[in-house]
């Protein structure tokens, strides 16, 4: 009978390496468009922070007079923010990559 162990030491693969992985994806440059998306996305996580923090949300009322007693962080926003911004940024970036993939066909074409 087979030990269990010995047979996943048979199957596993070694990860990859950091150089290997450097080798394969280090030869892609973004273009203009997917620049501007990924450093747009950056700033536009740390403004959902901001928005979060500039409109809180009203955690405990007042009984007889309906005011804000405290807020606290509205997350909601935050993460509205940051999903429509990813969204957006996705869509930049994927229109980049269209554009870098027609690029290079029009380049292969031309030789």
């Amino acid at each position: 009978m087979m030990n269990l162990f010995d047979d996943i030491e048979k199957k596993k693969k070694e990860l990859p390496k950091f150089k290997s992985i450097e080798k394969k994806f280090g030869k892609y440059e973004f273009n203009w468009y997917q620049k501007f998306s990924i450093i747009t996305y950056f700033i536009c996580l740390i403004f959902g922070i901001v928005l979060g923090n500039l409109f809180p949300t009203c955690s405990n009322v007042s009984l007889y007079t309906a005011r804000c007693v405290s807020t606290e962080f509205n997350f909601f926003l935050t993460v509205l923010f940051w999903f429509g911004s990813f969204l957006v940024c996705l869509f930049f970036f994927a229109l980049g990559h269209i554009i870098s993939l027609l690029t290079a066909i029009l380049n292969s074409m031309s030789k």
